[in-house]
Protein backbone atom coordinates (compact mmCIF):
# COMPACT_ATOMS: atom_id res chain seq x y z
CA UNK A 1 0.00 0.00 0.00
CA UNK A 2 1.44 3.37 -0.92
CA UNK A 3 2.31 5.67 1.80
CA UNK A 4 0.66 8.69 2.18
CA UNK A 5 2.23 12.29 2.04
CA UNK A 6 0.68 14.15 4.99
CA UNK A 7 0.44 18.25 4.83
CA UNK A 8 3.65 20.01 5.03
CA UNK A 9 4.14 20.78 9.03
CA UNK A 10 2.86 24.13 9.94
CA UNK A 11 6.48 25.28 11.00
CA UNK A 12 7.76 24.48 7.92
CA UNK A 13 5.49 26.53 5.83
CA UNK A 14 6.05 29.44 8.07
CA UNK A 15 9.92 29.21 8.02
CA UNK A 16 9.00 29.14 4.02
CA UNK A 17 7.01 32.35 4.12
CA UNK A 18 9.33 34.12 6.43
CA UNK A 19 12.43 33.41 3.94
CA UNK A 20 10.00 34.39 1.17
CA UNK A 21 9.42 37.49 2.69
CA UNK A 22 12.91 38.13 4.21
CA UNK A 23 14.00 37.74 0.10
CA UNK A 24 11.25 40.34 -1.05
CA UNK A 25 12.85 42.65 1.55
CA UNK A 26 16.13 41.83 0.56
CA UNK A 27 15.84 42.83 -3.04
CA UNK A 28 13.76 45.85 -2.49
CA UNK A 29 15.90 47.30 -0.22
CA UNK A 30 18.41 46.17 -2.82
CA UNK A 31 16.72 47.89 -5.41
CA UNK A 32 15.73 50.94 -3.27
CA UNK A 33 19.69 51.35 -2.50
CA UNK A 34 20.77 51.28 -5.89
CA UNK A 35 17.92 53.94 -7.12
CA UNK A 36 19.16 55.74 -4.11
CA UNK A 37 23.05 55.17 -5.34
CA UNK A 38 21.85 56.79 -8.93
CA UNK A 39 20.67 59.48 -7.35
CA UNK A 40 23.25 60.45 -5.58
CA UNK A 41 25.66 60.09 -8.39
CA UNK A 42 23.38 61.72 -10.92
CA UNK A 43 23.23 64.77 -8.34
CA UNK A 44 27.05 64.88 -7.41
CA UNK A 45 27.43 64.80 -11.19
CA UNK A 46 25.33 68.39 -11.59
CA UNK A 47 27.54 69.72 -8.65
CA UNK A 48 30.47 72.32 -9.93
CA UNK A 49 32.14 71.41 -6.65
CA UNK A 50 34.54 67.90 -6.91
CA UNK A 51 33.75 65.32 -5.14
CA UNK A 52 35.85 62.52 -3.55
CA UNK A 53 35.33 59.53 -1.58
CA UNK A 54 38.60 57.53 -0.47
CA UNK A 55 38.81 54.40 2.02
CA UNK A 56 42.25 53.62 3.23
CA UNK A 57 43.39 52.09 -0.16
CA UNK A 58 41.38 53.59 -3.20
CA UNK A 59 39.16 55.76 -4.80
CA UNK A 60 35.90 54.82 -4.51
CA UNK A 61 33.79 58.04 -6.21
CA UNK A 62 34.92 60.93 -7.92
CA UNK A 63 32.15 63.29 -10.12
CA UNK A 64 33.04 64.69 -13.19
CA UNK A 65 34.06 68.06 -11.56
CA UNK A 66 37.09 66.23 -9.64
CA UNK A 67 38.21 65.00 -13.13
CA UNK A 68 37.62 68.39 -15.11
CA UNK A 69 39.52 69.90 -11.94
CA UNK A 70 42.73 67.85 -12.40
CA UNK A 71 42.33 66.39 -16.01
CA UNK A 72 42.06 63.21 -15.05
CA UNK A 73 39.29 61.07 -16.60
CA UNK A 74 36.70 59.28 -13.87
CA UNK A 75 37.60 55.94 -15.53
CA UNK A 76 41.07 56.54 -14.28
CA UNK A 77 39.66 57.65 -11.39
CA UNK A 78 37.97 54.80 -10.06
CA UNK A 79 40.79 52.07 -11.05
CA UNK A 80 43.30 54.21 -8.87
CA UNK A 81 44.91 53.09 -5.25
CA UNK A 82 44.83 55.86 -3.01
CA UNK A 83 48.43 56.59 -3.32
CA UNK A 84 48.21 56.30 -7.52
CA UNK A 85 45.63 59.00 -7.31
CA UNK A 86 47.99 61.24 -4.86
CA UNK A 87 51.33 60.39 -6.64
CA UNK A 88 49.27 61.64 -10.32
CA UNK A 89 47.58 64.69 -8.74
CA UNK A 90 51.47 65.96 -7.71
CA UNK A 91 52.18 65.83 -11.41
CA UNK A 92 49.67 69.08 -11.52
CA UNK A 93 52.00 71.11 -9.66
CA UNK A 94 55.02 73.27 -10.62
CA UNK A 95 55.24 73.27 -6.31
CA UNK A 96 53.04 71.02 -5.09
CA UNK A 97 50.31 72.55 -2.55
CA UNK A 98 50.81 70.78 1.58
CA UNK A 99 47.15 68.94 1.61
CA UNK A 100 48.15 66.43 -0.34
CA UNK A 101 51.13 65.82 2.15
CA UNK A 102 48.01 66.29 4.74
CA UNK A 103 46.06 63.87 3.12
CA UNK A 104 49.04 61.04 2.90
CA UNK A 105 49.50 61.75 6.01
CA UNK A 106 46.28 61.83 8.03
CA UNK A 107 45.04 58.99 5.29
CA UNK A 108 41.60 58.14 5.79
CA UNK A 109 41.07 58.57 9.53
CA UNK A 110 41.91 62.23 9.29
CA UNK A 111 39.63 64.93 11.37
CA UNK A 112 38.27 67.58 9.57
CA UNK A 113 41.06 69.76 7.58
CA UNK A 114 41.11 72.68 5.25
CA UNK A 115 42.90 74.76 2.79
CA UNK A 116 43.28 76.48 -0.31
CA UNK A 117 45.96 76.26 -2.70
CA UNK A 118 46.18 76.57 -6.58
CA UNK A 119 46.64 74.29 -9.65
CA UNK A 120 48.25 75.08 -12.50
CA UNK A 121 47.17 72.46 -15.12
CA UNK A 122 45.04 71.67 -16.97
CA UNK A 123 44.39 74.85 -16.53
CA UNK A 124 45.12 77.73 -14.21
CA UNK A 125 42.83 78.03 -11.14
CA UNK A 126 42.10 78.56 -7.30
CA UNK A 127 40.66 75.87 -4.93
CA UNK A 128 39.54 76.06 -1.63
CA UNK A 129 38.85 72.30 -0.14
CA UNK A 130 37.50 70.52 2.63
CA UNK A 131 38.43 66.83 4.16
CA UNK A 132 36.09 65.17 6.58
CA UNK A 133 36.42 61.36 8.06
CA UNK A 134 33.65 59.40 7.52
CA UNK A 135 32.44 55.68 8.32
CA UNK A 136 32.46 53.31 5.75
CA UNK A 137 31.39 49.69 6.04
CA UNK A 138 35.09 48.50 5.78
CA UNK A 139 36.67 51.25 8.15
CA UNK A 140 37.05 54.97 8.18
CA UNK A 141 36.96 56.92 4.53
CA UNK A 142 37.77 60.51 3.70
CA UNK A 143 35.04 62.35 1.62
CA UNK A 144 37.05 65.80 -0.13
CA UNK A 145 34.80 68.63 -1.50
CA UNK A 146 36.72 70.92 -3.39
CA UNK A 147 35.50 74.32 -4.91
CA UNK A 148 36.26 76.53 -7.54
CA UNK A 149 37.13 79.84 -6.04
CA UNK A 150 39.43 81.27 -9.52
CA UNK A 151 36.66 83.68 -9.44
CA UNK A 152 37.36 85.50 -6.01
CA UNK A 153 40.84 85.05 -6.01
CA UNK A 154 40.94 87.07 -9.15
CA UNK A 155 38.83 89.63 -7.59
CA UNK A 156 40.73 89.56 -4.34
CA UNK A 157 44.12 89.83 -6.17
CA UNK A 158 42.41 92.69 -8.13
CA UNK A 159 41.23 95.01 -5.06
CA UNK A 160 45.07 94.03 -3.66
CA UNK A 161 46.26 95.55 -6.93
CA UNK A 162 43.92 98.34 -6.85
CA UNK A 163 44.98 98.84 -2.82
CA UNK A 164 48.86 99.51 -4.52
CA UNK A 165 47.93 101.83 -7.57
CA UNK A 166 47.24 105.48 -7.18
CA UNK A 167 44.20 105.98 -9.02
CA UNK A 168 45.03 109.52 -10.87
CA UNK A 169 47.97 108.44 -12.13
CA UNK A 170 48.53 105.21 -12.57
CA UNK A 171 51.67 104.86 -10.68
CA UNK A 172 52.38 102.91 -7.57
CA UNK A 173 50.66 104.67 -4.38
CA UNK A 174 53.08 105.27 -1.06
CA UNK A 175 52.47 102.09 0.76
CA UNK A 176 53.52 100.17 -2.85
CA UNK A 177 56.76 102.22 -2.85
CA UNK A 178 57.57 101.67 0.21
CA UNK A 179 57.42 97.56 -0.25
CA UNK A 180 59.20 98.25 -3.64
CA UNK A 181 62.07 100.22 -1.50
CA UNK A 182 62.28 97.23 0.85
CA UNK A 183 62.43 95.01 -1.79
CA UNK A 184 65.30 96.91 -3.86
CA UNK A 185 67.21 97.54 -0.67
CA UNK A 186 67.46 93.70 -0.14
CA UNK A 187 68.40 93.14 -3.96
CA UNK A 188 71.20 95.57 -3.48
CA UNK A 189 72.49 94.36 -0.27
CA UNK A 190 72.62 90.57 -1.81
CA UNK A 191 74.64 91.71 -4.96
CA UNK A 192 76.10 94.84 -3.60
CA UNK A 193 75.14 97.07 -6.60
CA UNK A 194 74.11 100.90 -5.84
CA UNK A 195 70.40 101.80 -5.32
CA UNK A 196 69.42 105.27 -5.55
CA UNK A 197 66.30 107.61 -4.87
CA UNK A 198 64.73 110.57 -6.14
CA UNK A 199 62.06 113.09 -4.84
CA UNK A 200 60.48 115.33 -7.52
CA UNK A 201 57.87 118.29 -6.07
CA UNK A 202 56.04 120.10 -8.80
CA UNK A 203 56.31 123.49 -7.94
CA UNK A 204 53.76 126.55 -7.39
CA UNK A 205 51.23 123.14 -7.38
CA UNK A 206 49.12 124.99 -5.32
CA UNK A 207 48.87 128.05 -7.53
CA UNK A 208 48.32 125.77 -10.30
CA UNK A 209 45.15 124.68 -8.49
CA UNK A 210 44.53 128.07 -7.38
CA UNK A 211 44.57 129.73 -10.84
CA UNK A 212 43.46 126.86 -13.29
CA UNK A 213 41.03 124.92 -10.79
CA UNK A 214 41.69 121.19 -9.79
CA UNK A 215 40.72 119.67 -12.83
CA UNK A 216 43.99 121.18 -14.27
CA UNK A 217 46.13 120.13 -11.42
CA UNK A 218 45.13 116.40 -12.03
CA UNK A 219 46.00 116.81 -15.69
CA UNK A 220 49.20 118.35 -14.65
CA UNK A 221 50.31 115.35 -12.03
CA UNK A 222 48.82 112.69 -14.97
CA UNK A 223 51.61 114.28 -17.37
CA UNK A 224 54.64 114.72 -14.57
CA UNK A 225 53.90 111.05 -13.84
CA UNK A 226 53.26 109.83 -17.48
CA UNK A 227 57.22 111.31 -18.28
CA UNK A 228 58.34 109.50 -14.60
CA UNK A 229 57.01 105.94 -16.20
CA UNK A 230 58.89 106.95 -19.99
CA UNK A 231 61.81 108.23 -19.16
CA UNK A 232 62.96 105.48 -16.21
CA UNK A 233 64.71 102.27 -17.99
CA UNK A 234 62.66 99.16 -16.97
CA UNK A 235 63.50 97.94 -14.01
CA UNK A 236 63.28 101.25 -11.99
CA UNK A 237 59.71 101.92 -10.14
CA UNK A 238 58.20 105.46 -10.21
CA UNK A 239 55.90 106.28 -7.07
CA UNK A 240 53.18 108.74 -6.45
CA UNK A 241 54.66 109.54 -2.97
CA UNK A 242 52.05 112.08 -1.43
CA UNK A 243 50.25 114.85 -3.27
CA UNK A 244 52.08 116.69 -5.65
CA UNK A 245 55.70 114.51 -4.99
CA UNK A 246 56.55 111.86 -6.61
CA UNK A 247 59.15 108.96 -5.44
CA UNK A 248 61.25 107.40 -8.40
CA UNK A 249 63.62 104.00 -6.99
CA UNK A 250 67.12 103.74 -9.08
CA UNK A 251 68.33 100.42 -9.62
CA UNK A 252 72.20 99.30 -9.92
CA UNK A 253 72.30 103.61 -10.14
CA UNK A 254 74.89 105.64 -8.17
CA UNK A 255 74.10 109.32 -7.10
CA UNK A 256 75.91 110.96 -9.95
CA UNK A 257 73.50 108.82 -11.92
CA UNK A 258 70.71 109.32 -10.47
CA UNK A 259 71.43 113.44 -10.59
CA UNK A 260 71.81 113.05 -14.31
CA UNK A 261 68.19 110.95 -14.56
CA UNK A 262 66.77 113.84 -12.51
CA UNK A 263 68.15 116.91 -14.60
CA UNK A 264 66.86 114.54 -17.90
CA UNK A 265 63.16 114.13 -16.31
CA UNK A 266 63.34 118.30 -14.76
CA UNK A 267 64.53 119.20 -18.09
CA UNK A 268 61.02 116.85 -19.88
CA UNK A 269 58.72 118.30 -17.46
CA UNK A 270 59.98 122.33 -18.70
CA UNK A 271 58.78 121.34 -21.77
CA UNK A 272 55.44 120.68 -20.73
CA UNK A 273 52.15 123.02 -21.76
CA UNK A 274 49.14 121.68 -20.02
CA UNK A 275 45.74 123.41 -20.21
CA UNK A 276 47.30 126.72 -20.06
CA UNK A 277 50.24 126.03 -17.44
CA UNK A 278 53.16 127.34 -18.74
CA UNK A 279 55.74 126.16 -18.15
CA UNK A 280 55.24 123.51 -15.42
CA UNK A 281 58.30 122.55 -13.70
CA UNK A 282 59.71 120.13 -10.67
CA UNK A 283 62.34 120.59 -8.25
CA UNK A 284 64.43 117.43 -7.26
CA UNK A 285 66.54 115.69 -4.01
CA UNK A 286 68.97 112.80 -4.77
CA UNK A 287 70.40 110.55 -2.38
CA UNK A 288 71.63 107.06 -2.42
CA UNK A 289 71.52 104.10 -0.21
CA UNK A 290 74.56 104.49 2.01
CA UNK A 291 76.66 101.17 3.41
CA UNK A 292 75.15 99.86 6.15
CA UNK A 293 71.24 101.00 5.72
CA UNK A 294 68.90 98.23 5.45
CA UNK A 295 65.75 100.64 5.46
CA UNK A 296 64.93 103.06 2.92
CA UNK A 297 63.74 105.81 5.63
CA UNK A 298 67.64 107.63 5.86
CA UNK A 299 67.84 107.43 1.96
CA UNK A 300 64.87 108.80 1.25
CA UNK A 301 64.87 111.55 4.21
CA UNK A 302 68.26 112.98 2.27
CA UNK A 303 66.31 113.36 -0.77
CA UNK A 304 64.05 115.12 0.79
CA UNK A 305 66.31 117.34 2.46
CA UNK A 306 68.43 117.71 -1.22
CA UNK A 307 64.70 118.43 -2.65
CA UNK A 308 64.13 120.78 0.45
CA UNK A 309 67.29 122.90 -0.65
CA UNK A 310 66.40 122.29 -4.15
CA UNK A 311 62.92 124.56 -3.76
CA UNK A 312 65.02 127.16 -1.48
CA UNK A 313 67.63 127.99 -4.02
CA UNK A 314 64.69 129.05 -6.76
CA UNK A 315 62.84 125.44 -7.48
CA UNK A 316 63.32 124.03 -11.16
CA UNK A 317 66.53 122.69 -10.01
CA UNK A 318 68.40 119.02 -8.79
CA UNK A 319 70.36 118.97 -5.74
Amino acid sequence: MPETTGPPAVGGTEEVSRLREELRAERALRVGLEAAHGALQAAFAKLEGAVLLLDADRVLFANPATAEAFGISEEKLLRMSREQFLRELRRCFDDPPDFLDRMRERRATAAEIRGEFEVQWPAWRALRWVSKSVRLPNGNGQLVLFNDITADSDLARGREARALIDELTGLENRRAGEQSAEREIARARRTGHPLSFVLFDVDHFKRVNDTHGHLTGDMVLREVSRSLTELPRGGDTAVRWGGEEFLVILTDVGLDGARIFAERVRRAIEQLRVGGVSPVTISAGVAELELGEEEPGPAIARADACLYEAKSRGRNRVV
